[in-house]
């Protein structure tokens, strides 16, 4: 009996760090254009801010063709945010607007504190 007290004793500290939430938000962007698929990973909900706009600006946005079923399909961002051990993404279009309210949106979502 004694052993099985020794076990528990040493296993629960384990177990309790294995739990333990990370209070930092990391994040990455994924941009796809056509079948070419670049991600770019960040530790903090700043960086990716303070970054996604140059990010933006190199996507090269592919002519359009005049017939409907050559279509070529418009370059799209996802963006995904871990907080918490809570992950949240979402796909858009590849707009510098649409991506900044997309990731405000995530971090209301996540309940990121603002930063201060």
């Amino acid at each position: 009996m004694k052993q099985a007290w020794f076990y528990i004793l040493w296993l629960c500290p384990l177990a309790m760090l294995g739990q333990e939430a990370t209070t930092k938000a990391t994040c990455y962007l994924k941009i796809r254009i056509e079948e070419e698929v670049t991600t770019y990973y960040f530790d903090q909900v700043q960086d990716l801010e303070a970054h996604c706009e140059k990010l933006l600006e190199g996507i090269a946005t592919p002519e359009k063709k005049k017939k409907k079923k050559d279509k070529i399909p418009e370059p799209e961002v996802e963006v995904g945010i871990s907080y918490n051990n809570q992950k949240a993404n979402e796909t858009v279009a590849a707009d510098l607007v649409i991506l900044k309210e997309t990731i405000r949106k995530l971090k209301i979502q996540l309940q990121i504190p603002p930063e201060e």
